[in-house]
């Protein structure tokens, strides 16, 4: 064998070492950094130098050893089975860290829980039912009454106000996605530039790349795949987000404003503005849809704030005079139950507005018309009524304002005197039940003073008649003309009864205590008349209301908890076999390193005894 052949042999074996030395020391280095691989040196046989041929073989000299490569070992498999399992655990994380606060809200408000308020007002109610007359104990439905409202009020406005900050949390969020896009084809640019010429791996790059990806597939559902110039091209919910030639960015907009909804939802800009998401689709793991966290974000805060018109109720078939009427009801009803299923139903905190909302709608509502009952009058003849000055005419009824068209109004659209209009005979008004009605025991014994009562508008318009008969005419508008429920937002206690307790109407005709009205509270409160939902039709009384609303909650929380918890059990089984596959073992890199230390102590040496033989062969045999 040559002696300056075998030198280059030995060289060989200290630069293939030297970078297995290298390798092993940067791998030592990032033990902990987050997203790093670990790298392989892959050592070859160098070329052979043919000397010759035998009928049998090649008479080969080998030139040592060279590395091959650095392998950057990852299983593509794992990866993509990892992203798509944090981003299910994400999902349901959300959801149930959303439930989780609502939960929280619903059962302590300020450090009293809501429950307490409804037992103090029953407990009122059934005061009253026994000593009507006392002032004590108006004093205390008064009191309780005001405690109820504001605690509902605060409760309510505690889920406002958490929605709110969903929603920022969602726009951040969209923010993140957008910002790591940008970091994904930054670091395509660089790997792609490094990695053209066929001659060395960024595998740092890739890293951190890849990276990217794991924290990208935790807020929305990916897709990815790497084409021959080493550019990853990502498709978020199927549409492209990062390409060769770039980032598509996401956006937001306010899609349900037609709702008076300020909310955003994430949309894409290059797509004329399309959702992200359709969320109105099954969401299901067989769907393979539940994947996500800015999904999970937005579909537990909801479109917009929730109120009890939201839920839908089946009509009442039998005040519809024909059987065409009762299809077209019910065919409404189907509709707005499939509606309310793929929206509202599938939220988290809009879903519990509503059926917070319905509860003390439903309970405001049934105190109010016990004490201030309605009824649907048509007139027999017409009727000329005398109209109050500083009635405000948009918060009549269409009747009423349709005949005072063109009276005289100030600047807030009131009646700058009394003003007659004339209703013609059959035409239908909503007034105050007189013959049902309690009296206050006030002066005046005013008929039906509701206890609540809507923020903007007056239950009642008081009217004579040209038949002598003094009319409660019903008002069902605010003073901008839009309907006026009684609503959280939009409820008070009268202040008519808070500054005088005397025209609470617990007295009869005749002046003698109404003994009877406290009962038929007591029955309404007692009686199931509430629907939870269009999917449990069952009727419950105000307390297995409140009850079941809030064990629906905890059932919904306990449900998407358990489906998380499993998903992080699925995340960590698949990390924990991606780093048995791609991480750092301090014990395995250091035996690596001896390895290579002792092969390129054995090449030193072999370099050092063949320059002796060629120190020997030239200054001494040389020389004889």
């Amino acid at each position: 064998m040559p002696l300056m052949t075998s030198i280059y042999t030995g060289v060989s074996g200290l630069r293939a070492n030297q970078n297995g030395l290298n390798t092993t020391a940067h791998n030592l280095a990032n033990i902990n950094t987050p997203g790093y691989v670990r790298q392989q040196v892959s050592m070859v046989d160098g070329i052979y130098s043919n000397l010759g041929y035998t009928p049998v073989n090649t008479k080969q000299l080998g030139l040592g050893v060279v590395s091959a490569e650095s392998r950057h070992i990852r299983d593509l498999l794992l990866d993509k089975a990892y992203r798509e399992e944090e981003g299910r655990r994400n999902f349901y994380a959300a959801k149930y860290s959303t439930t989780e606060e609502v939960e929280t809200i619903m059962g302590e408000t300020e450090g009293v829980q809501f429950q307490n308020s409804l037992k103090d007002l029953w407990e009122s109610i059934s005061e009253m039912a026994k000593t009507p007359g006392s002032t004590v104990s108006r004093a205390g439905l008064i009191m309780n009454a005001q405690a109820f409202l504001t605690r509902a009020d605060a409760v309510y406005k505690e889920l406002t106000s958490y929605q709110k900050t969903l929603d920022e949390k969602v726009q951040n969020t969209v923010d993140q996605i957008n910002s790591i896009g940008d970091n994904i084809a930054l670091l395509n640019q660089q790997i792609h530039s490094i990695e053209a010429a066929g001659i060395e791996t960024a595998s740092d790059l890739r890293d951190q790349r890849d990276l990217w990806l794991d924290k990208l597939g935790g807020l929305v559902k990916i897709d990815y795949e790497e084409n021959e110039f080493s550019v990853v091209t990502v498709r978020v919910e199927g549409t492209t987000f990062v390409s060769k030639d770039g980032v598509f960015h996401m956006d937001t907009a306010h899609l349900n404003a037609d709702d008076g909804s300020t909310y955003v939802t994430p949309v894409w800009p290059h797509i004329d503005h399309a959702p992200v998401f359709n969320t109105r689709v099954e969401i299901s793991s067989a769907k393979n849809n539940d994947v996500g966290e800015l999904k999970g974000l937005l579909i537990a805060r909801g479109g917009f704030v929730g109120t009890f018109e939201d839920i839908p109720h089946e009509p009442i078939y039998s005040e519809y005079a024909t059987d065409a009427e009762r299809l077209a009801a019910y065919e409404q009803y189907q509709k707005d139950v499939k509606e309310y299923n793929e929206t509202i139903g599938r939220t988290v905190v809009t879903k519990t507005q509503a059926l917070f909302d319905q509860l003390i709608h439903t309970m405001v509502t049934a105190i109010n018309d016990a004490i201030s009952p309605t009824t649907n009058q048509t007139l027999a003849s017409p009727v000329t009524f005398t109209v109050p000055a500083g009635t405000v005419i948009k918060t009549l009824d269409d009747s009423m304002q349709a005949g005072l068209a063109g009276a005289s109004v100030d600047g807030n659209g009131a009646l700058t005197a009394d003003t007659v209009v004339t209703l013609l005979a059959g035409t239908t008004i909503k007034v105050l039940d007189q013959e049902k009605s309690s009296y206050g025991c006030d002066e005046n014994s005013t008929p039906g003073t509701e206890l609540f009562s809507r923020e903007d508008v007056t239950r009642y318009t008081k009217m004579t008649g040209s038949d002598g008969n003094t009319y409660y005419v019903y008002n069902p508008y605010n003073e901008f003309g839009s309907t006026s429920n009684y609503s959280l937002g939009n409820l008070t206690v009268n202040q008519v009864v808070v500054d005088d307790y005397s025209f609470l109407p617990f007295t009869t005709a005749q002046g003698d205590i109404d003994l009877e009205l406290g009962q038929r509270l007591l029955k309404d409160w007692a009686s199931p008349s509430i629907n939870l939902s269009p999917d449990n039709i069952t009727p419950k009384d105000f307390d297995d209301y409140y009850t079941a609303m809030v064990g629906v909650i905890a059932n919904d929380g306990y449900i998407y908890n358990a489906v998380a918890d499993s998903q992080g059990s699925v995340v960590l089984n698949l990390d924990n076999k991606r780093q048995s596959t791609t991480g750092v073992s301090s014990e395995e890199e250091l035996s690596n390193m001896i390895r290579f230390q002792n092969a390129y102590g054995a090449a030193s040496r072999y370099i050092t005894t063949v320059a002796d033989m060629l120190d020997t062969l030239i200054n001494r045999v040389g020389h004889y």
